[in-house]
């Protein structure tokens, strides 16, 4: 593909993809503020309070335009990165047949449940109750949560086609193209280390969410998705084990009626846990005795040794 600047180096690519997205992510509120205001007939001055206080008779509004938001800000920025830059430091996106681990990573993501639960009780401790992180913290994590339910909620009347697109396939391809897709192999060449690069992605993963009582969680699950993409060469794998993630959390609340697991049931239970936890362990080392990183190092991080992943 012709660009306009190939020759640039991965540092200076990565500071231009950085303020693309969150020039996008701007544009992309914009737009979508407009949508609501032009499409779904909700006045100017009135936005600010649906945003801030979602009720259901704005459900269609809202959705659309997290949707819009979501394709704009996560997915124009890849575009344009493409457009200006290429697909040299990228490798096309990683977005090549991936092998074994295709299969193999819906359940790793799945059994990484004790995991990311003890993650987030971990989360909950470093944010004390009555402290001035918890006053800053919880407003924003409140509103994320009653919004993720005004979309689940069947009262609404969205169609669940709607809800499970922008839940689980938007987010799913959007975030790993951004994340994976681009700014790993960037951070890669820049770092020169493959799990720095995985693990800042994971990070700045989780950071954009602005949901600080779920950081851990999703970084670890960042993480997770990182190691996926340098096992299995390929980015489908972590596109994939996205997906399983959220559409599992969209089938938990139509089955349950809650995101959070039931009491006494059996994915609650101590002999859950310890299972997850050994298939988790399991999949992970079948991973690393297939992966295809020893072979893919020079070409992914600039450098002629080969790291261990």
């Amino acid at each position: 593909m012709n660009s306009l600047m190939k020759g640039l180096a991965a540092g200076p690519q990565f500071i231009l993809f950085c303020a693309l997205t969150l020039t996008c992510v701007g544009l992309g509120t914009i737009i979508a503020m407009s949508v609501g205001t032009a499409v779904f007939a909700i006045p100017l001055e009135e936005l600010p309070g649906v945003l801030a206080n979602p009720e259901a008779d704005h459900a269609h509004a809202l959705i659309w335009m997290n949707n819009i938001t979501q394709i704009i800000g996560f997915g124009f920025p890849v575009i344009a990165y493409l457009l200006l830059f290429g697909t040299g430091n990228v490798h096309n996106l990683m977005l090549k047949k991936p092998g074994m681990v295709l299969f193999v990573a819906p359940i790793l993501i799945l059994s990484a449940t004790p995991l990311i639960d003890i993650s987030g009780l971990m989360n909950e401790w470093l944010i004390p109750a009555g402290s001035s992180l918890e006053a800053a913290f919880k407003p924003a994590e409140e509103l994320a949560e009653r919004m993720t339910l005004l979309f689940l909620d069947p009262k609404t009347g969205l169609q669940p086609g709607v809800v499970f697109l922008s839940i689980a396939v938007i987010p799913a391809i959007c975030e790993e193209l951004l994340f994976r897709g681009v700014l790993m192999p960037l951070l890669g060449k820049m770092t020169r280390n493959i799990h720095a690069s995985i693990w800042i992605t994971a990070a700045l993963f989780s950071l954009i969410h602005m949901q600080f009582y779920g950081f851990l969680p999703r970084l670890l699950m960042g993480a997770v998705l990182g190691y996926l993409v340098i096992w299995s060469g390929s980015l489908w794998t972590a596109i994939l084990a996205h997906f399983v993630n959220n559409a599992s959390a969209y089938l938990l609340f139509q089955w349950n009626g809650t995101l959070q697991t039931p009491e006494n049931s059996l994915m609650s239970s101590s002999l859950f846990y310890f299972a997850s936890s050994a298939l988790f362990i399991a999949l992970i080392l079948l991973c690393r005795k297939k992966s295809v990183w020893p072979w893919m190092s020079f070409e992914y991080l600039g450098v002629s040794e080969k790291p261990v992943a």
